[in-house]
């Protein structure tokens, strides 16, 4: 019974750390919302990551009956809507470059961010029919990444997934002094070097272009939550191989799980790969991702 609602909560709490990544993390849209001429609210996304292509922007148009009979040509020539935008991090003296954003026979307003060199960033907001968006004084930030193949991505993010499985289940064993949790220390090890630092260096270096950004290369704070992980593991592996205590090991290995836990609670891709937009320099971001406050000075 006791290793069956283990499973169940290791289950429960990967698949919740999953969902917790993707929507805490520094790349996830921007949530934010148009109110229509009708009262309603209509959700959108503003993107915070790209391709290595040009990026689609879009609003949903608040009042479509203002502009009902007229042809899109006439919408867009009317220029009720705009896109500013212009490097992050700023660079001296640069304002705000300026795009019309072009009405679809979908009921949103589009503009095209052109695209960058990987890790490369812009800052952006818009300005559609007198409203701005994110709210007044903000702006998004969008970083620009290369194509990952398929055959990198997913392995990484199974075995990382696997491997806090894993280790959540060795954690709870060792916890309820269940022999087995050893097992699945074992396993989680091996899913996090398989994850992190076979398939992790190969998505790192088709999105940005080096394999390895953390210590002692560089500051950056994904690959070094898995320096810690690996180290916290390894640790515990220890305490296997070489301790004389049946409860010194075990408690070794919950002491691991519950660091493994606090760090891979710290969001992804947080202070991650950023190109210097004047030297074209590959470093690490140390500014929050998104939104940033910033003094708009755009030339309407």
């Amino acid at each position: 019974m006791k290793k069956t609602l283990i499973w169940i909560a290791a289950v429960l709490l990967t698949l919740g750390s999953s969902v917790y990544q993707r929507m805490t993390g520094p790349t996830h849209p921007l949530r934010a919302a148009v109110e229509t001429a009708a009262g309603q609210r209509q959700d959108f996304r503003l993107p915070r990551s790209g391709g290595p292509e040009a990026v689609r922007v879009t609003v949903p148009v608040r009042d479509v009956a203002a502009y009902s009979g007229a042809s899109t040509a006439a919408w867009t020539e009317a220029a009720p809507a705009r896109i500013y935008y212009k490097h992050y991090p700023e660079v001296p003296g640069e304002t705000y470059m300026t795009r019309e954003m072009r009405a679809t026979g979908d009921g949103v307003w589009e503009a095209w961010l052109p695209a960058l060199p990987a890790a490369g960033k812009w800052q952006y907001y818009v300005e559609a029919e007198g409203v701005t968006y994110p709210a007044a004084g903000e702006a998004v930030v969008l970083r620009f990444k290369g194509e990952v193949p398929a055959a990198c991505l997913i392995p990484h993010i199974l075995f990382m997934f696997l491997s806090m499985l894993f280790i959540t289940v060795a954690g709870g064993f060792a916890l309820c002094r269940l022999a087995t949790y050893r097992k699945y220390l074992y396993l989680g090890l091996a899913s996090l070097l398989l994850g992190g630092f076979v398939f992790g260096p190969l998505v790192q270096h088709y999105a940005f272009g080096p394999y390895w950004t953390g210590f002692p290369l560089g500051m950056d704070l994904t690959d070094n939550k898995t320096l810690i992980m690996l180290l916290a593991l390894m640790a515990a592996w220890g305490f296997e191989v070489f301790g004389k205590r049946l409860s010194g090991r075990r408690w070794a290995t919950v002491a691991a799980t519950v660091i493994v836990w606090v760090v891979f609670l710290i969001p992804h891709s947080l202070h991650g790969s950023e190109r210097d937009p004047q030297s074209g320099a590959l470093g690490t971001a140390s500014g929050p991702a998104a939104p940033v406050q910033t003094e708009i000075q755009a030339d309407r």
